[in-house]
């Protein structure tokens, strides 16, 4: 118990100095920024006093300390801001610029006209930068933030460019699916919309759900072709006939992909997949004791100082074990159009276990009492983790992720995991 609290009151004092260290590190700062603005370097300071000055922190009390008592660097806040919309190169930065003008306004860092001054400049510049492509809006960017690209031609640009995005992006985003299909389907079947969509259409990178969801409401014809091409009908063999093992097999086929669907009776499947156990034998290593002793001298410095007697041994107990399991497996698949898929699994799998218990001290003179701490870091590293006698059920799962790693190598099956 002594090391333990002896311990804790090092963490705590660790933690006191990485507190006092950021607390000193953000006084720093603030103190560069006043000196900068003494010496004329009134952007510097900006750069600096930004980041607080807006906050309700005692760190932002004293950055509007600083703001209040410089009339200089006060009457020149507005332009730092003006510049910061001019330099702003993608739409998030300009929306948060936007909302940095109104907390300065309400907070009288700003006048109100000056406000209004500043949120007409960002509105100029996104309009601008949404036109020229240097600031790129697109259904995923906060576009409702700027009332000027409402405008038809605004919308016009900010389609064109999330389409793209969609039809070249191996992510575009679900805000541009959703904008771009949205508004196709607001413009109808045969607008320019429309047909710019459909022409994107085959090489866009769409999952099962986002098809039904986004394409369907606008295009779905397109949409039922697109699901029967992702989509795949299963049927699962196990032989000899294991229903526990047809079970866990089928629920890791429909693990592979939401588009996978297993069929039974007289329903024709995409592929017949078999599975034939051919081995399953068990080994288990029986469980050994032996015990570890480490002299006074192997031991921690303050834990043998504080917590053994003179020339006392340290002795834990650690205990091992394991399971092997050797397995063959013969997966086959057939289907129509599909060249016959046979494939050996063979291989063996095992899981060692060890525990370590009965930490004690033994002194001089036979006395034995418990120990509650860890010896050193040979102890640490023996006795970390894997203490759970492991057993063959617990590898069989491990097992059927191999077999089914060989399944989703069948064409069919690969082909429709790879679609999202």
């Amino acid at each position: 118990m002594k090391l333990q609290n002896y311990i804790c009151i090092l963490a705590l004092a660790a933690s006191l100095a990485a507190c006092q260290t950021s607390k000193d590190y953000t006084a720093e700062v603030l103190n560069n920024a006043e000196e900068m603005i003494k010496t004329g370097k009134e952007r510097n300071a900006y750069d600096f006093l930004s980041s607080h000055v807006l906050s309700s922190t005692t760190y932002g009390d004293r950055a509007r300390a600083i703001y209040d008592k410089n009339p200089t660097f006060k009457a020149k806040y507005p332009e730092f801001l003006r510049n910061e919309i001019a330099e702003a190169k993608n739409p998030p930065r300009l929306v948060r610029l936007r909302s940095i003008v109104s907390q300065s306004s309400s907070r009288g860092l700003i006048s109100p006209a000056q406000e209004q001054d500043l949120l007409t400049l960002s509105e100029q510049a996104a309009v601008d930068g949404n036109r020229t492509g240097n600031i790129p809006f697109d259904y995923s960017d906060e576009i409702s933030a700027f009332p000027g690209l409402a405008t038809p031609e605004a919308q016009s640009v900010i389609f064109r460019r999330s389409l793209e995005k969609i039809a070249t992006a191996s992510y575009p985003g679900t805000a541009n699916i959703k904008g771009v299909f949205g508004r196709a389907a607001s413009a109808g079947p045969k607008s320019q919309e429309a047909s710019m969509v459909l022409a994107a259409l085959p090489g866009m990178k769409l999952s099962a759900t986002e098809i039904r969801e986004y394409v369907a409401p606008a295009f779905p014809d397109h949409a039922r072709k697109m699901l029967a091409e992702r989509s795949a009908t299963v049927r699962l063999l196990i032989e000899p006939e294991d229903r526990l093992l047809y079970e866990d097999l089928a629920a890791k086929v429909r693990a592979i992909s939401s588009n996978l669907t297993l069929v039974t009776g007289s329903e024709q499947p995409a592929v017949t997949v078999t599975v034939k156990k051919l081995q399953w034998e068990e080994r288990r290593e029986p469980e050994r004791t032996q015990p570890v002793v480490y002299s006074q001298s192997d031991v921690n410095l303050l834990a043998a100082v504080m917590l053994m007697p003179k020339n006392a041994s340290y002795l834990y107990d650690v205990t091992t074990g394991g399971v092997e399991v050797a397995y063959a497996f013969e997966i086959k698949a057939n289907g129509k159009g599909m060249q016959p898929y046979d494939h050996l699994l063979r291989d063996k799998t095992n899981r060692t276990w060890r525990s370590c218990s009965n930490a004690r001290i033994q002194n001089v003179f036979g006395g034995v009492q418990r120990a509650d701490f860890v010896a050193n870091d040979h102890m640490a590293q023996t006795c970390n983790g894997g203490g759970t006698p492991v057993s063959a059920d617990r590898l069989r799962d491990s097992v059927l992720d191999d077999v089914m790693r060989s399944i989703k190598r069948i064409p069919v099956i690969e082909r429709i995991a790879s679609i999202r």
